[in-house]
């Protein structure tokens, strides 16, 4: 390959084709390259490194029976210049279920350059009802606020304010990142009552949600597989919530994870991605191999405007 690339996409032929607008949305920008599935040898090799060297992004979108955990590294591989390039995982589940997928992350995209002047970056603060995550979600906010980004608004959204339906309701306002601290499960988290992914989808009157640019769970197991078909960290993104997540594969330890929740803060700002914050994050943790980006590694971290149109491609559905 001669020259850099914006995004490398991995994924076989059917993929590519459920994946369109999202594609053409890169290919028309800062460039797109398309490798087949068979240029993943195992994920813990020399290919990611070749990937990284020849491109500022990567998307891999692999078989459903494919972990995150044993796809990638980390969410982030080193090219061989020293630049940090985020690396995200796709399941490739079914064509509705990434064509889902791919218009939530265009409708994220279409935030980007549309109104004039500063545009908004809500940190919605997210928390278990626990005295420990309570103090932290203090620190999260305190630390976006002493940033004095003009830009980023830091909301404390915790449990203690809000009840489960409440913050499903306000991630369907669209902020630009929602970071949640607490215990999770592969199937979600444990604050909120025990939110789920089918919390998005269910009831009546949801279907003008705008999505969350991207959502963060630094807590256990939210991008692991085990005892569960799909993770949360993974449907998220799959049924249209948001455009990306970011979670663990295993357990984590409380200081690693708010060590990646203050650094989310004070980084936010300077950070026009959901790729781009990880990478500016991940290099600095002795732990970041625990984490996965899932869904778009591109996706614009802005709020929605208060006019933007709900992606109007599906009915909501939990992904399959």
């Amino acid at each position: 390959m001669s020259g850099r690339v914006g995004v490398t996409v991995v994924a076989e032929a059917w993929a590519v084709d459920a994946l369109a607008p999202l594609l053409d949305l890169w290919r028309h920008g800062d460039g797109l390259l398309v490798l087949p599935w068979s240029t993943m040898v195992t994920g813990h090799d020399e290919s990611l490194t070749e990937l990284a060297q020849d491109s500022s992004s990567i998307l891999v979108v692999g078989p459903r029976n494919r972990s995150p955990r044993t796809v990638l590294p980390g969410p982030v591989v080193r090219a061989p210049d020293g630049r940090v390039v985020p690396a995200a995982w796709l399941p490739a589940t079914t064509p509705a279920d990434l064509a889902r997928f791919a218009g939530t992350a265009v409708t994220v995209h279409g935030r980007s350059g549309a109104r004039g002047g500063p545009t908004a970056r809500t940190l919605a603060v997210l928390g278990e009802r626990q005295p420990r995550f309570d103090r932290l979600a203090d620190r999260i906010v305190r630390i976006a606020r002493d940033t004095a980004h003009p830009a980023v608004e830091a909301r404390r959204c915790t449990a203690y304010e809000l009840g489960r339906e409440d913050l499903v309701d306000l991630l369907g306002t669209g902020p630009a990142i929602g970071v949640y601290v607490g215990h999770g499960r592969p199937t979600g988290w444990v604050g909120y009552a025990g939110l789920r992914a089918h919390h998005f989808t269910d009831g009546t009157g949801r279907a003008g949600r705008r999505p969350a640019a991207a959502v963060v769970s630094l807590t256990c197991k939210t991008a692991s597989r085990r005892r569960t078909g799909l993770s949360f960290a993974e449907a998220l993104p799959l049924i249209g919530a948001t455009a990306a997540t970011v979670g663990a594969v295993g357990a984590t330890v409380h200081t690693a994870n708010a060590r990646w929740a203050l650094r989310v803060a004070r980084d936010l700002g300077e950070s026009s991605t959901i790729g781009e914050l990880v990478a500016a994050v991940a290099p600095h943790d002795p732990h970041a191999a625990a984490y996965r980006l899932i869904g778009d590694p591109t996706a614009p971290l802005l709020d929605a405007a208060a006019n933007e149109t709900a992606p109007q491609h599906h009915p909501l559905e939990e992904a399959s």
